[in-house]
């Protein structure tokens, strides 16, 4: 019985369905609210501080704070990420889908709880969603700006690259989210990528093995060669090369019809 099999039977609240469209629904919710003035969207965002002075609701409704951003990126947004997270559950089940998320979920309240000042959202957390996603789907196709046809795997290759941009020139709080976000996929991850390491070391060694082999006999030249005409083997496989009493290769058009003295010797 696997881990998450095991979760799956202690909380089988786990296997909850349609977390991926409530939380879908609900930046949706609050980005159109919000835009008509109906709602202080800034009030969502996480700040343990904020929490701690009495605004509790925030530990939850961060999840939901919407992209700051034009309505239609927004729209593609949030339609990647029903779609990314419909593609995992299909894939993964509902139960490491929903364990995923609430990993990437603790991970991120615990960023905002060591540095209590900042302002939390869940940038992150889905950035994390996208990232498994590549890992298992690199060759699935985006078009970008819905013309530009770009496999995930380079999106993912820009992702981390942002990401660690973010680290290495961003303040404190900033590192703690990204390291939520990429520590949540190394969680899921890290037995699959050393496996794939091992396995891209293995077919690398075999690769420069076969190469070593063919440098070796490219020196040696070709296995058969006519003593007459210099047919041979590489050039001329389908030739039918063979040895005659005088230790001398020949082809089939060169070869000797009666026997041959070896070389300081006669013929018998």
């Amino acid at each position: 019985m696997s881990l998450i099999d095991k979760i799956e039977g202690r909380a089988p609240w786990i296997s909850a369905p349609h977390v991926v469209l409530a939380l879908v629904a609900g930046q949706t919710f609050f980005y159109l609210t919000g835009m008509l003035g109906m709602v202080d969207i800034s009030r969502l965002g996480l700040a343990m501080e904020l929490v701690g002075a009495g605004e509790w609701w925030r530990v939850l409704t961060f999840v939901f704070y919407p992209p700051a951003t034009h309505w239609a990126l927004v729209a593609f947004g949030l339609y990647c990420f029903y779609m990314i997270g419909g593609a995992l559950e299909q894939e993964w089940g509902r139960a490491k889908l929903n364990l995923y998320l609430l990993t990437g979920y603790l991970l991120t309240l615990a960023a905002a709880v060591i540095v209590p000042e900042a302002r939390v959202d869940n940038y992150f957390a889905g950035g994390a969603l996208f990232l498994a996603f590549a890992y298992l789907n690199p060759n699935y196709v985006f078009y970008v700006f819905m013309i530009v046809p770009v496999q995930v795997r380079y999106l993912a290759l820009i992702a981390w690259i942002y990401f660690g941009y973010l680290f290495f020139s961003q303040g404190l709080p900033t590192k703690l989210l990204v390291l939520a976000a990429t520590g949540n996929f190394l969680l899921f991850f890290a037995t699959t990528l050393w496996r794939d390491i091992k396995a891209g070391r293995r077919h690398m060694a075999g690769q420069a093995k076969r190469r070593g082999e063919q440098r070796a006999a490219a020196a040696a030249g070709p296995r058969h060669q006519c003593a007459v005409c210099a047919k041979n083997s590489d050039t001329h496989m389908e030739e039918d090369f063979r040895y005659s009493a005088d230790d001398r290769c020949y082809c089939s058009e060169h070869r000797p019809k009666k026997p041959v003295a070896k070389a300081g010797g006669a013929t018998p």
